[in-house]
């Protein structure tokens, strides 16, 4: 068995009152593992290095999804086209959607601990593989992750950000938001701007509607138990598109099917399992990856990247069985 490393985000431990969380995880660790604070991008570099140097099999996360997006290119950076460590979500931020996905709950120093538990009782931990999206703006430098959206979902992000981050505030701006869709209210005017865009999903041009919101995922929840991406595990090395193309008032009354994961109907959206999602847009479109936001102004190509380990079900106790 190889070593543990954990990277901490500072700045998100501070955020959210927690200015000495890395002596607590460095106590919890011991000598077991590697403990690295890691906010910049060359931090996570450095970080993801080391691991790998040090035969680390398992790297732990202590941040949100920006953290887990930005290790996860620098892993990928390090490891080049070897296997990349078992990844492990401890929820050290605001903004946790992709270990929810991964149905992982908890603080991260229980999540911590009970990672530890497993392998000091030599139990193997549960892993479900996923393929990373790789994504590339306008030939730059590929970012990955398991998540991306455009639209109205960039402009959900950035209302969101405009408070304190928790739960319960996305929960009331997602009805704030459907109630004022149903009414034709002015928020819901606000987020949903419409951009025009070409969309060839392996080479098949979609509609040239001016689209609501492009999405593209290898996990099925976006947030709040919603499933719209239901569809990426179909098949090994592909991700789900989806275009959303109604307006929104009819986007509203779908919720309840897109929550449930049910297939979208075409007057609603455009959908495909692709390995290659080409977007056009006509002028500078705004994207994000796993909740960190990002500029296309020509083109960007979604496809997938390597595969990742990721460790689910370690918020309970081992010593169930279960």
């Amino acid at each position: 068995m190889g070593g543990i490393g954990v990277v901490t985000n500072p700045r998100a431990s501070r955020n959210l009152g927690h200015p000495e969380m890395v002596g607590h995880l460095r106590r919890l660790v011991g000598g077991e593992g590697e403990v690295v604070e890691a906010e910049s991008p060359e931090d996570l570099a450095a970080a993801a290095g080391s691991f790998r140097r040090g035969g680390v099999d398992l790297v732990a996360v202590n941040g949100g999804d920006g953290t887990s997006h930005r290790m996860l290119d620098a892993l990928v950076g390090a490891y080049g086209r070897d296997p990349l460590p078992t990844v492990a979500l401890l929820r050290g931020g605001a903004m946790n959607i992709v270990a929810s996905a991964h149905g992982i709950r908890g603080a991260p120093l229980r999540l911590l601990a009970r990672l530890l538990a497993h392998r000091r009782q030599g139990r193997p931990l549960r892993t479900v593989e996923r393929d990373l999206l790789r994504v590339e703006a306008d030939g730059g430098p590929a970012l990955h992750g398991f998540l991306l959206g455009t639209g109205c979902v960039v402009a959900f992000l950035e209302a969101y950000a405009a408070g304190a981050p928790s739960r319960l505030r996305a929960a009331a701006l997602l009805l704030r938001a459907a109630g004022s869709a149903l009414s034709g209210g002015p928020f819901a005017r606000a987020l949903s701007r419409r951009e025009p865009m070409r969309i060839l999903a392996d080479g098949e041009e979609w509609p040239k509607p001016a689209y609501l919101a492009v999405l593209a995922g290898t996990v099925p929840e976006t947030g709040l138990g919603f499933r719209p991406l239901a569809r990426c595990d179909e098949q090994p090395g592909f991700f789900h598109a989806v275009g959303i193309t109604a307006r929104a008032r009819r986007v509203a009354l779908s919720l309840p099917a897109i929550r449930l994961g049910r297939p979208w109907h075409r007057r609603v959206a455009m959908d495909a399992v692709a390995r290659r999602l080409l977007i056009e847009p006509e002028a500078a479109l705004r994207f994000t990856v796993d909740g960190d936001l990002y500029l296309a102004e020509r083109s960007l190509r979604i496809g997938v990247g390597p595969p990742v380990r990721m460790a689910i079900a370690f918020d309970r106790d081992p010593r169930s069985g279960v």
